[in-house]
This record gives C-alpha cells, sequence and structure tokens, in this order.
C-alpha cells in the first residue's frame, strides 16, 4: 500500500511548476463568474425524469458581460439579473450534468456535477438473475472424459464399502429373521477401464456409462431355516453397460442430480456364490440387485461432477477481503436447463460489503441474453456490480487520505459524493462513472486546492493472466475527466491543476478493480480452456463468450 501512496503522490510535483506558466494561459479571456445552486453535487433521488437547473452568471472578472448558458446543449435564457433555470431530461444511472457560460469577449466557464436517478433497491437485496453461463456439448465431452480418467484412479473400494451392506434382504423392522441376507462389498473391487458419455438433451443429460472387465468381491452373512452362516460371494462381468438420464433441478438455492430410469446390462455375467443355499440366492436376486448398485454407485460418483459443472461456482454464502472491506458473496441457483445444444444456468446473488447500508441502482425485470453459438457464454447483470460498488461507497471504502508529500501538497483526501455505477457501454464494455468526487489537496493543515471530479471509463474482460480455466480479468481502461476546481490558494491555473488529473484518476482507480473481480463468475470444468475470448453488452448485462479447447 505505501508504495502506492507514494506513487499517487509523485505524480502531483509537477504542479509546482505550474504556476510558472500561468502566463502561457494569460491570453486566454477570463471566464464568466457562473454558479449552479440546483441541483446540488451528490443528487441521488429516485425515479427522476427530468431535473431543473438553476443558477446565476455574471461578468467576467476583466468586466465582459455573460453572453449565454446552455445545459446539456440546451439553451438557458438568460434573465437580466444574470439568472437562469431550465429543465434537461434525465435517465436511469448516472446523469452527467455539464453547464457552460459564455462571455461577451469569448470567455468560457464550465460546471458538471452528476445526478443519480433510477430504482434503487436495499443494499443486502438479492439480485435476479445476477450471472447466467451457458456450455456447450463440448464441456460435456470433456466432462465424459474427465470421469473416465477419475475412475481409473479412484480406489472404488473407498467409493462404495462407506454404503455396505449394499443389499439388504428378508429384514423385519430392520432386525435380521429366520431368512435373510446381507451383502456387503469387500476389499478388491476393479475394473479395467470405463467409457463414460454425457450428452446434454431436452430430459436433461444422457449418460452411458460401460465398465469393462469389472470385479466385485462380496461377502454375504444370512440365514437360512433360522440357521446362520455367511461366505464370499464374486460377480464379474466382460462389461456392464448403464444407461440412464442425469437429471439436474433446483432446489432451495442449490442444483440437486438424480440419476433416472437407469438400466444395466451385462455382457460375460458370472457369479460364484458356492455355499449359499439356494433359498437365500433366490431371496438376494443378486443378478437384479448388483445392477442397482451399480447405478446408485454411478450416480454418487458422476452426480458431484455433473454439480460442479453446471455450477462452476460456489453455492451459498463465502466472504473474501477485499481492498480492506469483507465482501460477502452469497450466490443460488435459480434456474437450468438442457437441449441438444448443451446447458443454459442461471444464479441468483447478493453482495455486500461489511458496513455498506445504501441501496443500489437496480433495473427492473432484467433477463439474461439469448446463447450465442459459441462454446461457452457468461452473462453478468450490471446489478451485481453496482450493488458491490455501492456498497463499498456506503461503507466509505472510496473515501481515503493519501498521506505524502509533494511539493506545496502534503495530503490528498477523496470524498466520493455518489456510488461509482456501471452500465452497458458501447464497443463492448461496461461503463463505470464515478460522478461528484471531491478531491482536496493539501498542504499542511490548509486545504490549498479543491477540486470536484466526474470520471468516466470502460470495465473490460480479458483471458485471466493464469490462462488456466478462469474465463477472464477485469481492467479499468484509461479514464476520461472533467475537474471543476472549487476553491484556490496557489495560483496554478486550473488547466494545470486539471493536466494532472488523468494519471491520479487512472492509478487511483487501477485500486478497485479487485472490486470488480471478486464477483464470483463461474469457472469452466476441469479439463476445459478458453479461448478467442469476446466481450460484448447486451441489454444490461457484460457477455463474454469465446471457444474452448
Amino acid at each position: 500500500m505505501q508504495s502506492r501512496l507514494v506513487a499517487v503522490a509523485s505524480l502531483l510535483v509537477p504542479v509546482v511548476g505550474l504556476a510558472a506558466c500561468a502566463n502561457d494561459v494569460g491570453s486566454r479571456p477570463e471566464p464568466p463568474a457562473l454558479t449552479i445552486e440546483s441541483p446540488a453535487r451528490g443528487t441521488m433521488r429516485e425515479g427522476l425524469t427530468s431535473v431543473e437547473v438553476i443558477g446565476t452568471v455574471g461578468e467576467s472578472a476583466t468586466g465582459s458581460a455573460a453572453a449565454s448558458v446552455t445545459v446539456n446543449g440546451i439553451d438557458a435564457p438568460l434573465a437580466a439579473d444574470g439568472s437562469f433555470r431550465v429543465t434537461v431530461p434525465v435517465h436511469g444511472g448516472t446523469n452527467l450534468i455539464s453547464t457552460t457560460a459564455m462571455s461577451a469577449d469569448g470567455g468560457r466557464a464550465d460546471d458538471m456535477r452528476g445526478v443519480l436517478t433510477g430504482t434503487f433497491r436495499p443494499a443486502t437485496a438479492t439480485v435476479e438473475n445476477a450471472i447466467a453461463a451457458q456450455l456447450s456439448t463440448q464441456a460435456f465431452d470433456v466432462l465424459g472424459n474427465t470421469a473416465e480418467t477419475l475412475i481409473a484412479q479412484t480406489d472404488l473400494n473407498m467409493l462404495v464399502m462407506p454404503y455396505n451392506p449394499v443389499i439388504a434382504k428378508g429384514l423385519s423392522n430392520g432386525q435380521e429373521d429366520c431368512l435373510y441376507g446381507k451383502v456387503s462389498v469387500r476389499q478388491g473391487l476393479d475394473l479395467d477401464h470405463a467409457d463414460i458419455a454425457l450428452v446434454p438433451g431436452d430430459a436433461g443429460l444422457a449418460l452411458d456409462t460401460t465398465l469393462h472387465q469389472l470385479y466385485i468381491p462380496l461377502h454375504a452373512r444370512y440365514a437360512a431355516a433360522c440357521l446362520d452362516g455367511d461366505t464370499d460371494i464374486t460377480i464379474s462381468a466382460t462389461t456392464a453397460r448403464l444407461r440412464g438420464t442425469v437429471a439436474v433441478t433446483v432446489n432451495a438455492g442449490r442444483f440437486d442430480v438424480e440419476l433416472v430410469n437407469p438400466t444395466v446390462t451385462f455382457t460375460g455375467f458370472d457369479v460364484d456364490a458356492s455355499g449359499l443355499p439356494g433359498a437365500v440366492i433366490s431371496l438376494l436376486d443378486l443378478d437384479n440387485e448388483i445392477r442397482n448398485v451399480l447405478a446408485s454407485q454411478m450416480e454418487k460418483f458422476i452426480g458431484p461432477m455433473v454439480r460442479d459443472t453446471v455450477a462452476g461456482i460456489h453455492i451459498g454464502p463465502q466472504t473474501v477481503s477485499v481492498l480492506g472491506k469483507d465482501l460477502t458473496a452469497e450466490v443460488a441457483a435459480a434456474g437450468i436447463g438442457f437441449d441438444s445444444a448443451g446447458a443454459e444456468m442461471v444464479l441468483d446473488a447478493k453482495l455486500t460489503v461489511a458496513g455498506g447500508s445504501h441501496g443500489f441502482l437496480f433495473t427492473d425485470d432484467q433477463a439474461p441474453p439469448a446463447r450465442g453459438a459459441a462454446g461457452f457464454q457468461l452473462a453478468v447483470a450490471d446489478d451485481a456490480l453496482n450493488q458491490v460498488m455501492s456498497n463499498f461507497w456506503s461503507a466509505g471504502g472510496l473515501d481515503q487520505t493519501l498521506a505524502q508529500q509533494a511539493g506545496i501538497y502534503d495530503s490528498i483526501r477523496l470524498e466520493a459524493l455518489l456510488p461509482p455505477v456501471i452500465s452497458a457501454g458501447e464497443g463492448g464494455a461496461l461503463k463505470v462513472t464515478m460522478p461528484d468526487l471531491i478531491v482536496h489537496l493539501m498542504a499542511g493543515e490548509v486545504e490549498a486546492t479543491t477540486l470536484a471530479m466526474n470520471v468516466e471509463m470502460e470495465v473490460q474482460v480479458a483471458p485471466h493472466p493464469g490462462g488456466a480455466t478462469n474465463i477472464a480479468s477485469v481492467t479499468i481502461a484509461t479514464p476520461t475527466i472533467h475537474a471543476d476546481v472549487l476553491a484556490d490558494v496557489t495560483g496554478v491555473p486550473a488547466q494545470g491543476i486539471e493536466s494532472v488529473m488523468p494519471a491520479l484518476v487512472t492509478n487511483m482507480l487501477g485500486t478497485f478493480t479487485p472490486l470488480l473481480a471478486a464477483v464470483p463468475l463461474p469457472a469452466l470444468p476441469g479439463g476445459l480452456r478458453a479461448s478467442s475470448l469476446r466481450v460484448g453488452t447486451a441489454q444490461s448485462y457484460l457477455v463474454v463468450n469465446g471457444n474452448l479447447e
């Protein structure tokens, strides 16, 4: 953190020398005296469709009279006393109200301030349809291949033995009777290899698994004619083919996975149950019961893999520390669907920051964009990002003091009157607007210069620098800045002060990208990598899609 403060403060050193350049701009006409009375800086009000701008403009320091005033390009009639008022339209989100006053000799004065309006939700509200993810059939091909590798590496005994006895017949209220059988899997369960295919369709995921050279050692405890006994049993099969549908549903915010209508067929099926009485053999019905055991165990094996793949994200609350604040992300499954092209899933989210209390800008009836033809598509609602930023702002995360000697200044205090707002921008990015950021430049106990800055920038998505299974990383492009000098005792021209702001703001805002990166995005299934990333916007979503390899 200390190195960042040094870097930011060092950007202000050139301001000391800017006073010597005052004569370079002295030939410009003096600006008229412009005062905006309303709206106040930091105005935040729900449901506005227009705002009335009220102010006065007087003659310049050289006596040149005011000639005209425009607000967001709309002419504002000037009264004889220099007062004016004009109504300008506003939209949901951040509106930058730009007022320009001109004097008769060409002098110009500018004022820019923000008005935030729209629909607001409480800080802790859930954002419906916050994240939408879509996977192509290729993702499930990779999942099947991964399952084949894992089953070959898994200690199958450890997988099955916790469920012993796997067969229990002839019990009365759980108690052993005069004719019963209990069968457990013993050490030595093995197979040569498995072929596992997962094919998405309208009913869910079609599962087709073939286990080759299956060997199942069992031990039976039994009673026949009230005489107890026990013996080993061995089952083997050249192949065991299991087919069914992996149905994925949403239940209480989680994805439930169930193997529906499984069927198991054997080739080369053989049972060595010598010493087991015929009555017990008939009771146990080993042929059919082993089919049920295989279906049950495959569901337990493949279910978590499917669940992790379709979610690709931690379901439930998790808290991480971001920029000194605790950010809690609560993600819940909201919907899922399959067809022959792949899968679509929607997640709700609540992203809160400890100490944050103010509502966030919300878009009514946000619906995820339609599926594209790419290998994967990820859409993130701007509401989810705005919830993070508004919570962070109201928790005081944007108010900072940078204490460092820098020429005539020795500290910089930042005061954010409004939260940053993220909205769908042009050219495949989300636009971030940070309105009414007050910058106090201090020299000892004296506030030497006070600026009001309005900043606009784009959030860009790029391949994750790790290049692994993460879909993307978040960066901020070079900002566009307007700075109004509210007060100054240094004599440095306004143009000189404003000239150092881009580097200051770029450095400062770069520290906020971890907030955006903290939004829990789904990761690609293991074994998949993203390539040819493309970024765009649709409705009020940031959309990232690409190929899978």
